[in-house]
């Protein structure tokens, strides 16, 4: 497991560095909870239900239950907190920002005559365009290990980093070269070591939808969204690794800083069906094609020590491929808009085999591969489940929800599985609504440092608890 991750963090440094990572496949690849009030209280179990502007985004079949034209925006607050334990040390820290949900609106057209619509089996078409928050990067995160036998120095010297990485150690005077040997030495190689690592993130990934969709008959509905997904990750880190004597005191420290930058445009294809046979009950199903990237890379990295020595790397483009995803839904459906009392019960199940992200590198054939195999070795297949709920009573409507992410890694490389709990109001009139929303978040990860061959304990553990409190206001014309 460790020399998975080990290798995962250097092989792309072999020439010219890329400093992309198997993380930031699975990042531009998972999707969040976050889109409208409605969506984020039904846990996003909205697939078979439809009537909601995310589902442009999700199924887009959804959409044809349009009847009226409507825009609507959602906005709010998210928070991200995260502990860390390693070794009996407990950090923890967090990071809070807006959070924009939503932005669209859906236009219906119809036959222009009673008589008309009774006759044609097309009871409308809707277009509808969107902007939808899929997933949000806020984070901030800090840990610390003590009385350590092997240093950070020591991992990149065993391990072989290139000329090119250690080129900035080499100039403050954290590593000399040993000429006879042929060797990188440190006086970070010998003794016990203390060590704290503490990164900021930020960034979003947002999509773009055109949909367009339809209502055969009130028996079943169809819809396709031309989706372009784009996001960009920002990442600030800090390392920092002091030395002891024989008597615990420090006697040398230096850092290791860092500034990653991600920008990223794709585009990919979604359909999906719903169909009601009765009133009370439907079915539906979505397939999203893989959503094809091309992404920018940015980094810059400087050791300080005796002096400061930074390196601004060269931009690198590439190209992303994420898996295929498939959704099925089923809901029941009691009461109309019509009812004092009506309500709701729906599932989602969804489906995506993370091992088939692909990169796709200019021409670095060799890089491409072993990066490519190193996703298919780290990541598996993963099952979400979500659940939602609705209460209507008169024109006011209580919602909750439950939703469950299967680990994309392979259980012995790491656990990213989450658990989120929502609740929600709303408030519907004639012209327009008003929706609130809240999710709870929770999901545990590891993170290691290097692989350390004096069994030091390397792995951190990592506990992330998200809020989103969201509010939608919607018009119906």
């Amino acid at each position: 497991m460790k020399k998975i991750l080990l290798y995962a963090a250097f092989v792309l440094f072999a020439a010219n560095v890329f400093s992309q990572t198997t993380t930031d496949a699975l990042r531009f690849s998972l999707l969040g909870l976050n889109g409208s009030s409605n969506y984020i209280s039904k846990a996003g179990a909205i697939g078979a239900l439809g009537g909601d502007l995310t589902s442009a985004s999700y199924n887009p079949a959804g959409l044809g239950l349009f009847n009226r034209n409507e825009f609507s925006f959602s906005m709010g607050y998210y928070g991200a907190f995260t502990s860390s334990s390693i070794n009996g040390i407990r950090l923890s820290d967090d990071r809070s920002n807006f959070n924009l949900g939503h932005l669209g609106m859906v236009l219906v057209a119809k036959p222009y005559t009673k008589e008309q619509l009774e006759k044609s089996s097309i009871k409308a078409v809707q277009f509808s365009f969107s902007l939808n928050r899929l997933n949000s990067f806020g984070n901030r995160t800090v840990f610390q290990r003590n009385d350590l036998n092997y240093s950070y120095i020591s991992s990149i010297i065993d391990n072989g980093m290139s000329d090119s990485f250690m080129d900035d150690f080499y100039n403050s005077y954290v590593v000399d070269f040993d000429t006879i040997n042929n060797a990188y030495t440190s006086v970070f190689q010998n003794g016990k070591f203390n060590q704290m690592r503490f990164f900021t993130e930020e960034g979003s990934l947002d999509e773009l939808t055109l949909s367009l969709s339809t209502n055969v008959e009130n028996l079943l509905y169809l819809g396709a969204t031309l989706g372009i997904p784009f996001g960009s990750y920002h990442r600030e880190g800090s390392f920092m690794e002091e030395r002891l004597d024989d008597q615990g005191k420090i006697t040398d420290r230096y850092e290791y800083n860092e500034t990653k930058d991600l920008s990223a445009a794709g585009i990919n294809l979604k359909i999906g069906a719903i169909i009601k046979p009765v009133n009370w009950f439907r079915l539906g199903v979505a397939i999203h094609t893989p959503t094809f990237y091309t992404i920018e890379d940015n980094l810059y990295s400087e050791v300080n020590y005796e002096y400061v020595s930074g390196t601004t790397w060269a931009p690198e483009t590439y190209s992303l491929r994420t898996p295929f995803r498939f959704l099925g839904s089923i809901a029941f459906v009691l009461g109309d808009n019509t009812s004092k009392v009506a309500g709701s019960i729906s599932a989602d199940y969804e489906y995506a085999d993370y091992s088939n992200m692909k990169y796709r590198l200019n021409g670095s054939i060799k890089t491409e591969t072993d990066i490519n195999r190193l996703l298919s070795d780290m990541y598996q297949a993963a099952n979400t489940l979500r659940l939602g709920g609705e209460l209507k009573v008169g024109p006011f409507a209580l919602r909750g929800g439950f939703a469950l992410m299967q680990n994309p890694y392979k259980p012995d490389v790491n656990d990213a599985s989450a658990k989120t709990i929502t609740a929600g109001v709303g408030y519907r009139h004639k012209n327009f609504f008003l929706d609130f929303a809240y999710a709870y978040t929770k999901g545990n990860s590891n993170f290691f440092e290097y692989e350390n061959p004096s069994n030091d304990n390397t792995k951190v553990d990592l506990e992330t608890i998200r809020h989103i409190g969201q509010i939608t206001l919607g018009f119906k014309f």
